[in-house]
């Protein structure tokens, strides 16, 4: 199948910078779309990353005009500080360029007061109200159009924004001048970002941008000094994104799968330059930092994608495989106990029953005995009170709660683990196997991409990813893992 995205960028994108001389871009181009006339709304974007950047010479080439245009608007500023200004310049512009290549809306979300505690683990370019400062001096040079958001009261029927940008077709121009393209976007971790730790999850918090009370996605960050076991961790990553970045990880997409991927709410292209693994834990304490939960390998841009989907990733443009650990925060709980578990974790003998009464084909509701299962590892509330997946049947004479009952009676061998928050004590034994596999792969000078419990690599070296999955999780819990190709 002839794939329409790759390894250095998207051949769809190839025309992108095909300006006429009023600096249009044709209609037929998918982006960028902030070239295509649609207005610049408020509160709608992509927050600015403070680790994308640009590939160098053009990316450096791109920073002097940036500085030499900013001098032009803005002659009075102090000359201290040179570094950080072309900093702040040169990721805000890498920012709307990603942006502008691979997003829709291509706006880029920020926040402009001196204070805002969204800056307050953010490195210090970022913070002290400095990014509003050179995004209005890009907006004076006509590089880009602004809007400032607005922080409404708690009670207000109108919603908070934060402020945007995007590019114009002006830094388009430039960019393109000084040879700026989609593959010269890169972002790229630094060493201190590798491991990471977070607090404990409030309950809930009001969230003044969508208006409302939310559940947060994490806990607070906790910032933490080294040790021998997390600079083990560190080093071992920077090993693995080494090398990843020599190697060639695409997409070989058809335009119907491509077309399907851009349909969501969201527009957004593969990023095939984010390669970077890193480790978040969970759970911890700011007076006795921990890594006994969580720990799992984030940041690979495959593991973005829909898993219907992931067969089309391509590994140095070789077709690929995955492999996954079959039911496997189940299976580790009955192999901790020295109990085997050749069975499916998910096949209940009553939902198979029901399947069959109700007429539905068989394996209709795994995936929410699944998704279940899982609340029941990683909760320690009512199941019936978790917010319900859209994506996954559910069946429709038999509430959350008894088919938790279901779930209990059938794994009663392991019923001491469900509502106890076990999941995230499991999950720190999955991500040391992950990282143990992606390791050897590495060492040895082959490619083995992590998706949590599962692991692409190429077809030629299936048979090495089988052997380092099988003895690393034999290493930590004495019995052979069930696995699955997908």
């Amino acid at each position: 199948m002839e794939g329409v995205a790759g390894s250095g960028g998207l051949p769809c994108l190839d025309n992108v910078f095909e300006f006429v001389e009023d600096q249009a871009v044709p209609s037929s181009v998918h982006l960028p779309p902030a070239l295509h006339g649609k207005p610049l709304k408020a509160g709608r974007g992509t927050f600015v990353d403070e680790h994308i950047d640009m590939r160098d010479p053009e990316g450096e080439r791109l920073t002097e005009r940036l500085v030499e245009l900013y001098d032009k608007v803005e002659p009075r500023q102090r000359k201290r500080g040179r570094d950080a200004l072309r900093l702040r310049l040169r990721r805000l512009a890498a920012n709307a360029l990603r942006g502008c290549f691979y997003r829709d809306p291509a706006s880029v979300l920020y926040f402009r007061k001196a204070d805002t505690r969204h800056y307050a683990d953010k490195p210090g370019w970022m913070r002290h109200g400095a990014l509003a400062d050179i995004v209005d001096a890009m907006a004076k040079a006509g590089l880009v159009e602004a809007l400032t958001g607005r922080r409404m009261p708690w009670y207000s029927k109108t919603r908070s924004t934060a402020s945007s940008y995007r590019a114009t077709a002006d830094l388009i121009a430039l960019a393109m001048d000084c040879g700026v393209t989609e593959q010269s976007i890169e972002c790229r971790l630094p060493a201190d970002e590798l491991v990471r730790l977070y607090g404990p999850k409030g309950s809930t918090e009001f969230d003044w941008q969508k208006g409302g009370i939310v559940h947060p996605a994490k806990g607070k960050r906790i910032r933490f000094m080294p040790n021998d076991e997390t600079e083990r961790w560190k080093a071992a990553l920077e090993e693995i994104n080494a090398f990843y970045q020599q190697q060639r990880i695409g997409l070989s997409l058809s335009a119907d799968e491509l077309t399907g991927w851009l349909a969501g709410t969201d527009y957004r292209l593969p990023e095939l330059f984010k390669t970077d693994l890193y480790r978040i834990f969970n759970n911890g304490k700011e007076a006795d930092p921990r890594f006994d939960q969580g720990g799992r390998l984030f940041g690979g841009w495959w593991m973005y994608v829909p898993s219907r989907l992931r067969r089309a990733v391509t590994i140095n443009d070789k077709p690929t495989v995955e492999i996954d650990y079959r039911g496997c925060f189940p299976r580790m709980l009955y192999h901790e106990q020295g109990i085997d578990c050749a069975d499916d974790p998910y096949d209940l003998p009553e939902m198979q029953a029901y399947e069959r009464e109700t007429g539905v084909a068989p394996g209709t509701y795994r995936p929410c005995v699944k998704w279940l299962m899982q609340i029941l590892l990683n909760g320690k509330g009512r199941p019936g009170a978790v917010p319900r997946p859209t994506d996954i049947l559910y069946p429709p004479d038999l509430s959350i709660d008894r088919m938790a009952g279901m779930i209990v009676a059938h794994h009663q061998p392991i019923e001491d683990a469900f509502g106890k928050g076990d999941g995230l004590r499991l999950m720190r034994t999955e991500a040391d196997i992950a990282l143990e596999i992606v390791g050897t792969a590495t060492a040895e000078g082959w490619t083995a991409l992590p998706v949590h419990d599962a692991f692409i690599t190429t077809d030629d070296q299936r048979d090495r990813l089988r052997a380092a999955m099988i003895g690393a999780y034999v290493a930590r819990l004495g019995r052979e893992p069930v696995l699955k190709e997908g």
